[in-house]
């Protein structure tokens, strides 16, 4: 008896199938390690340290990346209350927020401004130093005052810390 075997694919044919189907999976790993699909924008990282004035709270860009404040919101919190403050628009550069450098980009050595509504001692709340009407928002000494800096597109934290009174 005479057994007869065939092959459907000569086993050339079938190794350079494997070699191809190989180098395309190592294509698209290479591409999503690499970055390739990440479409998220990434926020600077600055340090900003951040201290209470007669009228305000006064930032002041110690170290990292330039930060456009356009990009922007500002997030105080005292204690449980919390206030968030858009950026500063291009058409008006000022109020809430003032740029010391007339630049809506900041860097190393700038300082800007987040102007307060009140200086809190008219504010009938006890222990307020600042204060902002609308919703009615009042850093107080019995809490510590906190804000965030955060990237607007990406919702990162730019910079974060305590408001030094």
């Amino acid at each position: 008896m005479i057994l007869k075997t065939e092959d459907a694919v000569s086993p050339v044919i079938g190794v350079m199938l494997m070699i191809v189907v190989t180098i395309i999976i190592a294509a698209v790993v290479s591409g999503f390690a690499g970055g390739y699909s990440d479409e998220d924008r990434k926020a600077p990282t600055a340090i900003i340290s951040c201290k209470a004035t007669d009228n305000g709270l006064l930032f002041t860009h110690e170290s990292g990346d330039f930060v456009d404040l356009v990009d922007c919101n500002i997030i105080l919190t005292n204690g449980e209350d919390t206030r968030s403050f858009a950026g500063i628009s291009e058409l008006e550069k000022v109020d809430p927020i003032y740029s010391y450098s007339k630049d809506t980009q900041i860097t190393t050595g700038n300082q800007f401004y987040l102007t307060a509504d009140s200086d809190g001692n008219g504010s009938g709340v006890d222990g307020a130093y600042l204060g902002w009407e609308d919703p009615d928002f009042y850093l107080t000494t019995d809490e510590i005052g906190t804000y965030k800096i955060i990237d607007r597109e990406s919702g990162q934290i730019i910079s974060e810390g305590v408001i030094a009174i």
